[in-house]
């Protein structure tokens, strides 16, 4: 028996086909290589995406912060404040890794990865204060945990620390 195959109507011998798998075995790790290459191009955001997400991050933080302060000012009802204290919390557990990356920039200041054992602290008793006020706020409402707020959500104290002043 013969070794040939027929391929788009060209018989090949055993050499045509080592060829023709050579070539295509060659093809393939050159595409590999140049997509195993571009890929830490694709996979790292550039700056600005770094900051504007952690500027996202932040903001959705602020908003649900002033959603509960309108509630517990009763200018709108309480309907939703367990919500929003949920949202807080998972929005403040992944405000830490927006600012691993240590791109500088935007309202951030410079001493956030100077200081980063005192800042990433204090990013995790955040995560930890607004889980707790989710779940008083789930099983107890508004009424429990109302009177925690205040002393679980020191934003001001961080934000004098490590935030610029907005850029008009």
């Amino acid at each position: 028996m013969s070794a040939t195959t027929k391929t788009c109507g060209h018989v090949l011998g055993r050499r045509g086909i080592l060829q023709a798998y050579t070539k295509q075995l060659v093809s393939g790790v050159i595409g590999l290589t140049v997509a195993t290459a571009a890929l830490p191009m694709i996979a790292r955001a550039d700056d600005q995406d770094i900051i504007d997400y952690r500027q996202h991050i932040m903001k959705t933080m602020g908003e649900q912060g002033a959603a509960i302060d309108q509630i517990l000012e009763h200018k709108v009802t309480a309907d939703g404040f367990a919500t929003h204290l949920q949202i807080l919390a998972i929005t403040a557990a992944t405000a830490k890794k927006a600012f691993e990356p240590k791109v500088q920039g935007g309202e951030a200041k410079p001493e956030i990865w100077t200081h980063w054992a005192d800042f990433s602290k204090r990013l995790d008793d955040l995560t930890v204060a607004t889980a707790a006020l989710a779940k008083s706020a789930k099983d107890g409402g508004i009424t429990a945990t109302a009177p925690n707020i205040k002393d679980a959500l020191t934003c001001k104290g961080c934000h004098e620390t490590y935030c610029a002043e907005k850029k008009q």
